[in-house]
Order: C-alpha cells, then structure tokens, then sequence
C-alpha cells in the first residue's frame, strides 16, 4: 500500500490524538538525570578571611552563596610549598559533626603535607548552620527536611566547585573529594553529578537508603523521597573516573551490606579497602594514607 506524504501526517496526528487521550507514552514519574543542574553563573559572593598563616599553611575562612538562597560556610587550607596552581580536596564530615571536627583536622594535616589545597564545607544543617530544632532522620519527625539537606549540600558542592574554579591559586583541572559516612552517601550522588571532580574517595558509605533508615516497605511515596539522594542511582556515573571506597567490615551504623551494595554498583576503576573495625574505629593514619595514596596516583 503507498501513502501519500499527506497521508502520513493525517495518521501522525490520529497517534498522537490517541496518545493525549489515552495517557501512552507519558511517563508517572520524574526523570532525575537533571536534578542537580543550576545556574553556575549566578554571582557567589564569596567573603574570604585570614584565620592564620602558619610555616606550614594558611588557613582562610570562606563564605560564598550556593542554590536557594544559601549562604556557605568553609574553610580553605593553602599549603604554603607546593607549586601553583594547587590541587585541592573537596572534604566532606559526617552525620553530626562539622567541618573542623578531630578527624577532619587529622585529615586536612594529611592532604596538606601531601601538597592539597583542602576545602571544608558545613553539611547542610550543621557546624555553623545548625538548626536546634532539626534532628537529621529520614522518618520523623521531619523527613523531608532531611531530604533537602542532602540535596542542599549536593549544590553545596558543586557551588564549591564553581568558587575553588575562580581562584588563581587552585588547578581547576585537579579536583579531588573525599567524604566520610553521611559525607561519603552525599560524595556519590555530588561526584556523579559533578564531572569536575577527577578522583573520589568514598569512606564508610553505603547505598540502599531504605534500608539505612529503617523503611520496611518501599512504596511509591518512600521511593520518590528517596530518589534524588540515593547513591545507588548515582555512582556509577563517576565512571570512567576513579573511586576508592573505604569501609569496616564491623560497621553497625553503614552495615557491610550496604557497603558492598555501593562498591558493586561503581563502575571501574575502583579499589576497595576493609578494615575489621567499627565504624568509628577505622585507624585515621592508615585510611588517610590510603586517600593520600590514591590521589597521587590519579589526581
């Protein structure tokens, strides 16, 4: 049978007629491949100010301006050997911590004698942005919230990206992360969506947020709260770039479980490293060191 060319746009129009009356080809849920996109040239603002210049480095206090209205405390530590521009390590803390908490000193002290620039920011909600009223939970009192904290702390990241990329000092070029716990859950979905960041390490992280919060079942409201900040979803698009994943294989706050779930759903190269530790047992010496390691190797 031959149709004129009329004919074919007569029956194009009768399909997608069809379509608009019968609902096919429309889809009930929302794609989250562009959650993250925002406008990166929206001014920062940044305000930056001297903390302390030491032999060793200088430590400077830096605010700058991230998605919704947000306004982002840090702190940036130059070395003050190395050649310029630097590399730098985005560092992330974990759940109910901050920024300059023990082992987030420790692990600055690291990446600084090794040659990093290193930028620390407060997780969403807490450290300098602490709500009294808020306690971080997926279930209640405040579910949502908790959500937006997360996603919050996503453009938080790649704001920070935008500002370290300003700066003469830093090599946009060579740009690490490193996050641990809730820092590392965050670190998978930010380094998936964030193609500047060239090397990650994802420390005592896990994926299956269902599981870590205790829903029992998954039903389509738990799966639309938790679909823009499940990890699962987003870490194997740090491929082809590499992740080193750190984790105890005695964790009873990121069950090994979970971990494995994580490391499985990243693509190549990566590299996994156990300790037969709790969760806030790993040795920081050891594990900082393995960070160090990688990030010379890749970054």
């Amino acid at each position: 049978m031959n149709l004129t060319k009329k004919s074919i746009r007569f029956l194009g129009l009768i399909v997608l007629l069809a379509q608009l009356a019968f609902g096919c080809g429309t889809s009930k849920s929302i794609s989250i491949d562009h959650y993250y996109d925002y406008d990166a040239n929206y001014p920062l603002r940044p305000e930056v100010q001297l903390v302390r210049a030491t032999d060793v480095d200088s430590l400077f206090h830096v605010t700058y301006k991230s998605v919704h209205q947000q306004r982002v405390p840090a702190l940036l530590n130059l070395p003050r050997s190395g050649k310029r521009p630097l590399p730098v390590i985005l560092f992330l803390h974990g759940l109910g911590d901050n920024k300059s908490v023990d082992y987030m000193d420790f692990g600055t002290r690291a990446f600084v004698q090794a040659g990093y620039a290193v930028f620390r920011i407060d997780y969403a909600l807490h450290g300098e942005r602490r709500d009294p009223d808020f306690k971080f939970n997926l279930r209640k009192p405040y579910p949502f919230t908790t959500r937006n904290a997360i996603v919050q702390t996503v453009f938080d990241l790649r704001r920070a990206v935008d500002y370290l990329q300003s700066r003469s000092d830093i090599n946009p070029a060579r740009i690490g992360f490193m996050g641990i716990s809730l820092g590392g859950i965050t670190g998978a979905v930010f380094c998936g969506v964030e193609p500047r960041v060239k090397v990650s390490v994802l420390a005592l992280a896990g994926g299956g947020l269902k599981v870590l919060f205790g829903y029992r079942m998954f039903s389509a409201r738990v799966g639309n709260l938790l679909a823009p900040i499940e990890p699962l979803n987003f870490v194997a698009k740090i491929a082809p770039r590499p992740v080193l994943f750190i984790n105890a294989s005695r964790d009873e706050v990121i069950p090994p479980m979970l971990a494995k779930r994580l490391q499985k759903a990243a693509g190549k190269p990566k590299h996994v490293v156990w300790y037969p530790t709790k969760h806030r047992k790993i040795p920081l010496k050891e594990s900082f060191q393995e960070a160090v390691d990688w990030f010379k190797k890749y970054l």
